[in-house]
């Protein structure tokens, strides 16, 4: 039953989208904090607009994190360093939001750097279909550097404590040990996004609330 119920949710998300009429690629947004379920969110409504015969352009901001030397100038915990300096968000708009957006030739670039080997990435150029459909999710993403080259805004949103849960399974590989990954998020990652929150007032500037903590039974709430 809880699968069924995530599959007619998601169906009804690319309901709103299919719907848009633009002369360019409408370009969504997927916003949420770490493990809040936005990347696989974003993965399933892709697949769910192929299945109608969208092109659909998947990308994320994993692929515009700044090099190390910058994204820990400020320190390896510091709040401000995370929102200020973890990614390149003019490479964004460069590469993916402008291109595809009014006046935008179509050419764009999913990403620019590997965070998992901090190495420059030179990916080709591809050319998007006027109907194509962007979906391009990432942390702390309605921000006023590039929230207003959305078309359409989702916020995923789960509680800390649930995503907590999820990133204890989910990035312990990657952090190597459960007291780096405790730090990393309770010292850094969760204080920096809930100050995002607070001052993107991202729920309420989004165009959809999906509520992800019950995987199984996801809550729309449309603007």
């Amino acid at each position: 039953m809880g699968n069924h119920i995530r599959e007619q949710a998601l169906q009804a998300v690319a309901d709103k989208l299919v719907e848009l009429d633009l002369p360019h690629p409408v370009r969504v947004g997927v916003d949420g904090i770490s493990a809040s379920g936005k990347t696989f969110f974003s993965d399933e409504l892709a697949a769910v607009l192929r299945s109608r015969g969208r092109e659909v352009v998947r990308a994320g901001l994993d692929g515009f994190h700044n090099p190390p030397e910058i994204r820990h100038r400020q320190g390896p915990t510091s709040v401000d360093g995370y929102l200020e300096d973890s990614f390149d968000f003019e490479a964004v708009r460069r590469c993916v939001l402008d291109p595809l957006g009014p006046g935008g030739n179509r050419l764009y670039r999913v990403e620019v750097y590997d965070h998992k080997t901090e190495q420059a990435r030179e990916v080709p150029v591809v050319a998007a279909d006027s109907r194509a459909i962007l979906v391009f999710e990432g942390v702390t993403l309605f921000r006023r550097e590039i929230a207003a080259s959305f078309d359409f805004k989702i916020l995923v949103q789960t509680s800390f404590e649930v995503a907590l849960e999820r990133a204890k399974t989910r990035d312990l590989a990657h952090f190597g040990d459960m007291e780096t990954l405790l730090t990393k998020y309770n010292q850094r990652f969760i204080p920096a996004q809930r100050h995002y929150l607070k001052e993107s007032r991202a729920a309420s500037e989004a165009d959809l609330v999906v509520g992800n903590d019950d995987w199984a039974r996801p809550i729309l709430e449309f603007s």
